[in-house]
C-alpha cells in the first residue's frame, strides 16, 4: 500500500509540475507503464484472484492514458498484462487491445517475441499461452 500511495503522489506531483508545459510522450508512457507493472507484479506475486479497487481504477486509468508504444519491454508488460491479469470486474483489455493495434508492427514483433520466449509453466495447448495465437492473428489481419 505504501507503495502504491508513492506512485499517485509522484504521478500527481508530475502532472502538477509540467501544467502548463510540453512534457514528451516517453517520460509519460515510462511512469505510466511503471505504474501498470507495479499493480501487475504486486498482482502475480500474490497471485490473487482479485484486486483492490485502487489497483484496478489506477491500472485502467493508466491504460487509457497509453497511446502507441514503441519500446519493445513496455510492450511485453502490456502483453503480461493481457495474458494474466484477470481481477474480478477488470475492464482494461479493450484498452490494450486498443494500444497494440495503434502500436501494431512493434505489437506484432513483440507477441512473436512472446511467444519464442514462453515460460516453463506455460502450455502451448492451453490458455493463456495459447490466446497469443490468436492475439497475433488479429494484430496481423488489422
Amino acid at each position: 500500500m505504501r507503495n502504491l500511495i508513492i506512485i499517485l503522489t509522484s504521478t500527481i506531483v508530475t502532472s502538477f509540475s509540467v501544467c502548463g508545459q510540453t512534457k514528451s510522450n516517453n517520460i509519460d508512457n515510462k511512469q505510466t507503464i511503471q505504474n501498470i507493472k507495479f499493480v501487475f507484479d504486486d498482482y502475480v506475486k500474490y497471485q490473487e484472484a482479485t484486486d483492490s479497487k485502487a489497483d484496478i481504477d489506477l491500472m485502467i486509468s493508466s491504460l487509457k492514458s497509453l497511446n502507441k508504444i514503441t519500446n519493445h519491454n513496455e510492450l511485453e508488460v502490456l502483453i503480461n498484462v493481457w495474458m494474466y491479469y484477470d481481477p474480478t470486474d477488470f475492464q482494461g483489455i479493450p484498452e490494450i487491445n486498443r494500444i497494440l493495434k495503434i502500436s501494431r508492427p512493434e505489437s506484432i514483433e513483440a507477441v512473436k517475441k512472446r511467444m519464442a520466449n514462453k515460460k516453463e509453466w506455460e502450455n502451448e495447448e492451453s490458455a493463456p499461452y495459447s490466446d497469443l495465437k490468436n492475439l497475433l492473428k488479429q494484430l496481423e489481419n488489422e
